[in-house]
């Protein structure tokens, strides 16, 4: 009787790989810095130290509004709607991809903890950088639409694009703590793993 041959089978490889969340955080890292330290740095230069409004964590007035988009003139206005709003409307689905599948990745079966993480918690990780990010778009078209109506500004508009930026802030926090913590169990739990 010949003996029968099996296959070994292969097993399937898990979405997404470590290497495409590494390379997506990264991406979106450079192009956080690009803004950053570019556009952004640049508008707060033109407005003599006035923070532009994409990056105030307690928001701002009508009044606080109404001095930025002065401050920073006509010149800066355009500036401030190409490149920065060009590249802040790249930026937020970047983001919300990058966390997502880091934190879907974090809480695969054998990272933080060896059974699945239930897909509830998971689903709800992955809501806040994507809502996140979705505030950020909504901030950007009302930051757009306050560049192009300048010099009538609406009140509620700033207060909408104000709570916006603030919420947004907020999630993003959210969001890298979550990643940190479930970081740092995985690499505590690969450390174990490596001795043992």
């Amino acid at each position: 009787m010949c003996s029968t041959y099996r296959m070994p089978i292969a097993r399937p490889k898990q979405f997404p790989s470590g290497f495409l969340v590494v390379v997506l955080l990264a991406a979106s890292g450079l192009l956080w810095a690009v803004m950053f330290f570019g556009p952004l740095a640049h508008l707060e230069r033109l407005a003599s130290g006035l923070t532009p409004f994409d990056i105030r964590p307690t928001g701002y007035s009508y009044a606080e509004a109404r001095a930025f988009l002065e401050a920073i003139g006509q010149q800066g206005r355009g500036y401030y709607v190409c490149p920065e709003l060009v590249i802040d409307t790249v930026y937020p689905p970047l983001y919300a991809v990058s966390r997502g599948l880091a934190l879907w990745w974090l809480t695969m079966p054998g990272h933080v903890r060896e059974d699945p993480v239930p897909l509830k918690v998971r689903y709800a990780l992955i809501a806040v950088p994507v809502l996140m990010a979705s505030l950020d778009l909504f901030e950007n078209g009302c930051i757009a639409v306050m560049l192009w109506t300048w010099p009538n500004l609406p009140r509620g508009l700033v207060e909408v694009s104000s709570l916006a930026t603030q919420v947004k802030i907020v999630a993003g926090v959210l969001t890298e703590l979550l990643m940190g913590v479930l970081a740092l169990i995985w690499l505590m739990r690969w450390g174990i793993r490596r001795r043992a």
